[in-house]
Order: structure tokens, then sequence, then C-alpha cells
């Protein structure tokens, strides 16, 4: 009797369990009626994207053209994704980076005809352990003047 009692027991116990689980979790609670003289506030909307995303381009951020890029002088492997604020007076350089590798840049000359950008990547120690990780990420670079129609420059630096 004790056996039979003791497995009905754990029946009922997995069987609840098991229904609880199938939703993933319990839903939100009901909204009390509307007939009453008091309102429940709406969820404030879903707050814009402050600061830049962590990965993609940016809002306002505007794709620099390859016709106005001129990395013949970067070794293969550096990052030459770049793009421009709307104002134009920053350059984004988007890469990757991860484990012991790491980009860095900065502004070079500037000129009324060009811009050149700096680019830096380390890479670990031969015999060196890294993390195994991948990540966007964004350099910015503030120029002097907008941008417009110069050639952004890339060198290795």
């Amino acid at each position: 009797m004790r056996t039979l009692l003791g497995t009905v027991l754990l029946l009922l116990t997995l069987t609840a369990c098991g229904a609880r689980s199938d939703s993933g979790a319990a839903g939100p609670a009901p909204l009390p009626s509307s007939s009453s003289s008091s309102s429940v506030p709406a969820p404030p909307p879903p707050s814009q994207t402050v600061g830049r995303p962590t990965q993609g381009i940016a809002p306002g951020d505007d794709v620099i053209a390859e016709s106005q890029v001129d990395a013949r002088a970067l070794p293969e492997g550096f990052p030459r994704s770049l793009t421009r604020s709307l104002d134009g007076k920053t350059v984004i350089l988007q890469a990757e980076e991860g484990g012991c590798r790491h980009i860095s840049a900065r502004v070079g000359e500037q000129t009324p005809q060009q811009v050149v950008v700096l680019i830096a990547v380390s890479a670990a120690k031969k015999g060196q352990m890294c993390p195994d990780y991948i990540r966007e990420i964004t350099v910015p670079l503030a120029l002097a003047e907008p941008l417009g129609t110069r050639t952004v420059v890339l060198r290795q630096g």
C-alpha cells in the first residue's frame, strides 16, 4: 500500500512540474477589469538606443565608399571598413578583434585632399595561449574638419 501511495504522489509531482515547464514560466497576472474607476497605466514605450550599438553601423552614420578609401599600403588582414558620423567630423573604423589580437587606430596627417589613418594590429607572442573569442569593435577617429570628398588613406602604424 505504501509503495502504491508513493508512486501516485511521485506521478502527481512529475505531472505538476511537467505542466509548469511546458510554457517556460507562468504568464503575467491578469489586469483588473476596466469596469472599476481606477486604471492601470500602460507600460512605457521601449527606449531609444543610447550611445553606439555594439555591432553594425550606428543610426545616422554613413558608409564611406570604397572609391574614397585608399588601402593599398595596408597589409592583408587589417581592417578596412569605415563609416562617418552624420556631421562628417568623425571617421569610424569597424573591426573584429579577439583573443590576443587587438586593433587600434589614430588620425595622422590631414590635408585638403586626404586624411591618413594609421592602424595597428597587435598579435600574440609565439607560443602564447589566447582566449577563443571574436568581437566587433568601433574606433572613432575625430577629424579637424568634416571629411567631405577627401580620400581616407589607410596605413599600418
